[in-house]
């Protein structure tokens, strides 16, 4: 299904909880702040199951909050993947209940893993985070490579005047671990949760000429034409960087779809107020009824930038 600007949507966003074990000074709630409660491991099921049937996707990425901190995390997983729709089942966390459950997460059939690390450094690591577990982090990304869950993604967003000087050590880390680096840059707050401009203009680096530059080093240069048109760098000492930088063409190469934890369907981190709760539908067997309720949001994405 493609929407208004030609844009075929190709895989799902998924909030299972708007719960944490951190408070991040740069969280987004992922664009939305949920009216009803968290679905249940059935709904999250049926829901994945019409998004595929309706839309022919076979990716899906689990968020929160924090989707780990749900104990019944795994189950969520092991249904989805029982489904049999899904070819690639995928997690961003902030990996402090990673080590314990990284093994589960892959016999439930988590594929890969996103790990959001702001720093390097532990005391940086707790100002971003409010958290003093950097060890405990790192301890998980190194289990999660053991128990085989490939690739393995480090989210770093870059705040000016706190974590900006770390890129050098973050590149190195990413050659020596073989993680693959996200380079963020942070990006203004949605209208679902309120924008905090001050926050924004404290905080926020323009990655423009890092990213040239980055580029120019690079042996190599990819676009990643499934995801948002992003330019993903291999260095060379063996790193490799993803560049997610907001603009037109990042939105113009979106092929999301995003679903709340209570339920709320949407297509665009920016503009959850467009989106449809169909939570209460769920008791419906009309496959045209979902097919109507997921045009209506799929035709209301448009290019924030």
């Amino acid at each position: 299904m493609k929407d208004k600007c030609n844009r075929k949507i190709k895989h799902i966003r998924f909030s299972v909880t708007d719960k944490c074990n951190f408070n991040c000074i740069y969280c987004d709630n992922e664009g939305f702040i949920p009216k009803t409660t968290e679905l249940t491991v059935e709904e999250i099921k049926k829901i994945c199951r019409l998004l595929a049937e309706i839309l022919n996707v076979t990716r899906i990425k689990f968020t929160g909050g924090e989707p780990l901190s749900r104990k019944d995390i795994i189950p969520i997983i092991q249904q989805v993947s029982d489904l049999g729709l899904y070819k690639d089942i995928s997690m961003t966390t902030n990996g402090y209940l990673l080590y314990e459950k990284a093994e589960d997460l892959v016999r439930a059939g988590l594929n890969r893993i996103n790990v959001s690390l702001p720093s390097l450094k532990p005391d940086v690591y707790k100002k971003i985070t409010g958290s003093d577990s950097l060890s405990k982090v790192l301890k998980g990304l190194n289990k999660a490579k053991e128990v085989g869950l490939f690739p393995i993604k480090i989210n770093y967003v870059m705040l000016k005047g706190l974590n900006d000087l770390e890129l050098e050590d973050f590149i190195e880390f990413s050659a020596k671990t073989g993680y693959i680096l996200q380079l963020i840059e942070l990006h203004a707050r949605s209208d679902a949760i309120g924008k905090e401009k001050e926050f924004y203009v404290k905080y926020h680096l323009d990655l423009s000429d890092i990213i040239k530059s980055l580029v120019e080093k690079a042996v190599d240069v990819k676009i990643r034409g499934l995801m948002q048109n992003r330019k993903v760098l291999f260095l060379s000492n063996g790193a490799i960087v993803e560049a997610i930088h907001p603009s037109h063409e990042f939105c113009m190469g979106c092929t999301k779809l995003r679903v709340g934890c209570d339920g709320n369907l949407f297509g665009c981190l920016y503009r959850a107020d467009r989106g449809k709760n169909i939570k209460n539908d769920l008791n419906l067997n009309s496959l045209e009824h979902f097919e109507k309720v997921i045009r209506e949001v799929v035709d209301s994405r448009e290019p924030y930038y």
